[in-house]
């Protein structure tokens, strides 16, 4: 299980800004702001069982921490977004955005090719977690985003507030579910 952390450590801070300095300036022109800097650690001894993963990890620039006892963790920046409100967060392979809607459905949105083999089948009504079509830039993710929250909004559906360190550990648990029920 990841567990979902704030980072106050200024080292790692600094080097989640060297890393993502240019992404979170592009997410910042879209109208984001700075929500939190965090670590998303994997559970005890986890650096270990997922050793091999860590090159992969690297080679895709993730900035990586080991809290203790020898976890692998994930440092990534968050940012908040008020109109409509969203959240989005800087990693190694790319940028993703999420909306929270009433009904519990979420809206994610990302730059990451490997979204692509995950888009919702229509016949799939199971599922609340709904996935754009990955795009080149964040620019371009924030808008395929915002245009699929108008035809959701169109559907019925009604935004939720999601603006704090509790609502995105909540999403990331979301997503991670998710993602490990597509591939069992």
């Amino acid at each position: 299980m990841t567990t979902c952390i704030e980072i106050t450590d200024p080292k790692l801070q600094s080097r989640i800004r060297a890393r993502y300095g240019s992404e979170i300036a592009s997410i910042q022109d879209l109208g984001f702001r700075h929500l939190a800097f965090t670590l998303e650690a994997l559970g005890p001894f986890s650096a270990v069982s997922k050793l091999l993963l860590i090159p992969l990890m690297l080679q895709a620039k993730e900035v990586l921490a080991f809290p203790f006892p020898l976890r692998l963790g994930t440092a990534n920046v968050v940012l908040v977004h008020f109109g409509p409100s969203s959240m989005a967060t800087c990693m190694g392979m790319g940028v993703k955005f999420f909306t929270n809607f009433s009904d519990g459905s979420l809206l994610i949105s990302s730059t990451l090719p490997s979204h692509a083999a995950l888009q919702n089948p229509t016949e799939d009504s199971n599922s609340n977690i709904v996935r754009t079509p990955p795009c080149l830039t964040p620019a371009q993710a924030w808008l395929s985003h915002k245009r699929r929250i108008e035809q959701l909004e169109t559907q019925g559906k009604t935004i939720c507030n999601t603006d704090s360190l509790q609502d995105y550990a909540d999403i990331s648990r979301r997503e991670d579910a998710d993602l490990s029920s597509k591939l069992t």
